[in-house]
């Protein structure tokens, strides 16, 4: 008769029978007895680390130092006159691929020679044109608006469209309607002029009138003359009597009043000149 045997779960067995507390107890003893052990050996261990092991194998090199950084494009050595090394790589170009390289059309770049584009971008004359032609046309332009602001012969100009059929005698009518402009700005000059002469002349005989001073200038202001500017002179010393019986001191004033009787009062105009 064979015997059979069944397994039953820990978790249906009791929790605080001898067997579980046995193995409590020899496992909090194993547990006291390691950590009493260690601080057995921990006491009399090194807290310093050692060092690595000094090794070559990831050693970083060091270059030498130069004397002068020289980039790339620029050597330590300047290359000699004759030499044609380091220009260019690879061999020289034939005459048919320097020619081809001249007529290509690069992006970003000038347009190559024998185009179009090459003639008006290097054209001086092209470029003088447009730029004398600017300014011209925003001179005639000005003179224009100018001139039929403030010209009362404005009407007169002919009109665009008797310049384009009949250019020869509008060009004509233009420059007499222009004569007649300046003509008639020369006539409010002159007359202008002739005001203010009147006015001088009114205003002269209006002082010779009334016996006012005829040096006064304009606004009863007049320059003052030497004498004023002066003041008047210091008394001389004791006079010194001369042969004739007079003295020098009234030599002199004789002579000073002479001279001044002679050449009179000088008159000024408008109190200036």
């Amino acid at each position: 008769m064979a015997s059979t045997s069944a397994v039953i779960p820990r978790f249906l067995l009791p929790q605080n029978g001898p067997m579980w507390q046995r193995q409590l107890l020899r496992g909090v003893g194993d547990a006291s007895r390691a950590g009493s052990r260690r601080r057995v050996e921990l006491r009399f261990a090194s807290t310093t680390t050692p060092p690595p092991p000094k090794t070559t194998r990831f050693k970083t090199p060091v270059l030498e130092k130069p004397e002068r950084f020289n980039p790339p494009s620029h050597g330590s050595k300047l290359p000699s006159k004759g030499s044609t090394l380091g220009r260019t790589y690879g061999g020289d170009l034939s005459a048919s691929e320097v020619q081809a390289q001249k007529q290509r059309d690069y992006p970003g770049m000038m347009a190559p020679e024998g185009t179009w584009g090459h003639w008006i971008w290097n054209s001086r004359g092209i470029h003088l044109f447009i730029t004398l032609g600017t300014l011209g046309g925003l001179a005639a332009w000005t003179f224009s608006v100018n001139f039929q602001r403030n010209s009362p012969f404005a009407d007169m100009v002919p009109s665009l469209s008797d310049f384009m059929y009949h250019p020869i005698n509008s060009t004509r009518a233009l420059a007499d309607v222009i004569r007649l402009d300046s003509a008639h700005n020369a006539a409010i000059v002159e007359e202008k002029r002739r005001r203010r002469v009147d006015d001088v002349a009114k205003r002269n005989e209006y002082r010779k009138a009334h016996g006012l001073d005829q040096e006064q200038g304009f606004m009863a202001w007049r320059a003052k003359t030497d004498a004023e500017s002066l003041g008047p002179a210091l008394p001389t010393t004791t006079p010194v009597p001369t042969a004739d019986g007079g003295s020098e001191g009234d030599s002199n004033n004789t002579a000073v009043t002479a001279v001044g009787a002679a050449e009179g009062p000088r008159k000024k105009w408008l109190g200036i000149f």
